[in-house]
């Protein structure tokens, strides 16, 4: 079914138990939901406009005498309470932000105080401008390189963990159930479900199903893939792939067996045969490439 079809049953609760699976296997699910929460939740003051014609009406009948010539602007005020009432709701929502990214695409943005972020392919933040200088706080989905200047607490929420900040340059890399930090300058705090870190330049802290909780230092200065390559120790080979699909428009099929084996190196950006080289040849695996699909295969 088309994901078009999928939102709109969604939409209207009409989805069988195999199409809602397919639903929350889509890759923009969080956001559908988050959306729906953000509408349902959302209330508009209100105002009686009835209410306040008929005080209008019954100072008018006070003073008939007087007030043959104030017609006109009994209209006048009806329409200002109206857009009065308009104004004051629209004013009170959410003016939410949200830059994404798509595959092999890199984008920095500014946000409101000048800190700046570099996403990395298939990721995307969001913020709220109304309530930026009182609250910096940053959703994030996929991997972030952040710069950011002093001020109030900021703090980067994603679905793994919880990052706060002063002032500092800090990556963040969060895919799926993989949660990675890395602090360039300054300090951070990290907190996951499982535990608090304090990570100081040059720490990086990783989490994900197959690896524990880490402190790793001796890190670069900045994140390999900001110069167009990607860096991994001791990772999964399984989302050493999934970034390879993120940075390229291929489709890769791998043995789990081979996929749980742990990678370190670097593949990169602008070259998919020395890309797919890198991250074969430590496997002892061959690769074939037919379209846009890839496979990785022993001999």
């Amino acid at each position: 079914m088309e994901k078009e079809q999928l939102i709109r049953k969604w939409l209207d609760n009409e989805l069988t138990e195999s199409e809602l699976q397919a639903f929350k296997n889509l890759e923009e699910y969080d956001q559908y939901t988050r959306i729906s929460d953000t509408v349902k939740n959302l209330e508009i003051p209100t105002y009686n406009i009835d209410t306040q014609l008929e005080v209008l009406h019954a100072r008018i009948e006070a003073k008939q005498s007087k007030v043959i010539w104030l017609k006109p602007f009994l209209r006048i005020a009806a329409v200002l309470i109206l857009f009065a009432g308009i104004y004051f709701a629209v004013s009170q929502r959410s003016t939410s932000i949200e830059h994404y990214t798509h595959i092999a695409q890199k984008e920095t943005i500014t946000l409101p105080d000048d800190s700046t972020v570099m996403l990395n392919a298939m990721s995307s933040i969001s913020y709220d401008e109304n309530t930026w200088e009182a609250q910096r706080n940053v959703s994030l989905e996929g991997e972030a390189y952040f710069k950011v200047s002093k001020g109030t607490t900021f703090n980067v929420t994603t679905t793994n963990g919880t990052v706060t900040v002063l002032g500092t340059q800090f990556n963040i890399k969060n895919r799926d159930e993989y949660f990675d930090v890395v602090c360039y300058e300054g300090s951070v705090k990290v907190t996951t479900a499982s535990q608090e870190v304090i990570l100081k330049a040059g720490d990086r802290f990783r989490e994900s199903v197959l690896i524990a909780g880490t402190k790793i230092t001796n890190t670069p200065k900045t994140p390999s893939w900001t110069y167009n390559e990607s860096s991994f120790e001791k990772t999964p080979l399984k989302e050493v792939i999934a970034e390879l699909e993120r940075q390229y428009q291929v489709q890769v099929d791998v043995n789990e067996v081979f996929a749980q084996g742990l990678f370190t190196g670097t593949f990169t950006h602008d070259n998919l045969d020395i890309a797919l080289k890198s991250i074969s040849l430590p496997f002892n695996l061959t690769y074939t490439k037919e379209e846009n699909k890839v496979t990785l295969a022993r001999d």
